[in-house]
């Protein structure tokens, strides 16, 4: 059965539902369709700064990703070292059967790393960041952790009869990846942020060299941080910020890029320039062809019901 036999043998209220329904889709691809053409064309247009000269505000940054001092950061259910990661554990539903997975945890990591070009580096924190990893695994198991990825390649069996009722999905950013970067840049100390955000930040630099947090503010010696230790951290970085923003002409301790106040988008990509405009095009165009598509069926219907 055709759409026109469709309208024909349709009851009015059937044919009210659908008009809603083809608005409403229509509306919804146009405003993602031009959203995505905005992305590239912002992308394209933009241009990249360089770390030392970069001016405080929103900027895109390119560079390779490196690990600050401190404890490394290690991905949960790989064990394997990067600067950033973010993790699904699920469980297979054995009543309802594959197609159902009951999610137990996941995650994602929120530790500061850095981004070097040739000029300098940048602190990155990647909290509501949205980020296009490079890598991506996902392998199933017997257990609730997997203890590391599964050894040796896995066989065309393994891929179409996987075993386990445990799924487990990563993706993670290696140090030494490539990275295209956008979103606030300020310096701690420089004026262009809160005290509440240099604190926090600041914070975020103690905490990647844990021997020097624990020297400083383990009071009791049980090597570990509690509340009231990191309490008492938190009052010390928040002074100390308060310190820095009192003097004349205070030193920018350190460059980060966060989550831009405004809402603007916040990208950590591992996609060069190029190919992420290419792929907001491509996006963009697919989600306008849905729009004429919900458009025609609009149209289509709307003659039903003006003809009656």
């Amino acid at each position: 059965m055709g759409l026109s036999d469709w309208l024909a043998a349709a009851a009015e209220r059937e044919i009210w539902l659908l008009a809603w329904l083809s608005i409403a889709a229509a509306a919804l691809c146009l405003w993602r369709g031009f959203g995505h053409l905005s992305h590239g064309r912002a992308i394209t247009d933009r241009p990249t700064s360089r770390i030392r000269s970069a001016a405080q505000g929103y900027v895109e940054l390119e560079g390779r990703a490196r690990m600050m001092p401190g404890e490394p950061i290690v991905a949960p259910l790989s064990g394997k070292r990067c600067v950033w990661y973010r993790y699904t554990l699920e469980r297979k539903d054995r009543e309802s059967g594959d197609s159902d997975w009951q999610t137990l945890d996941e995650g994602a990591s929120t530790a500061i790393f850095e981004i070097e070009d040739e000029t300098g580096r940048c602190v990155v924190d990647p909290e509501d960041a949205e980020v296009l990893a490079p890598i991506r695994v996902s392998w199933r198991g017997l257990y609730p952790r997997p203890g590391g990825l599964p050894r040796g390649r896995r066989s065309l069996w393994d891929v179409l009869c996987p075993a386990g009722p445990y799924r487990y999905t990563e993706s993670r950013i290696p140090e030494g990846e490539w990275l295209f970067v956008s979103g606030q840049f300020a310096g701690i100390g420089g004026g262009d942020c809160s005290p509440e955000e240099e604190t926090r930040d600041l914070l975020a630099a103690w905490k990647r060299d844990k021997a020097a947090l624990l020297r400083r503010f383990d009071t009791n010696r049980d090597g570990d941080i509690d509340l009231e230790e990191w309490e008492t951290a938190r009052e010390a970085a928040r002074n100390e910020v308060l310190q820095r923003r009192g003097t004349a002409a205070h030193p920018i301790e350190l460059n980060v890029l966060r989550k831009p106040r405004d809402g603007s988008r916040f990208l950590i990509s591992a996609l060069p320039q190029e190919h992420l405009a290419r792929r907001h095009l491509w996006l963009g165009l697919a989600w306008l062809a849905g729009f004429l598509l919900a458009a025609g069926l609009g149209g289509a219907v709307s003659a039903r019901l003006w003809t009656g």
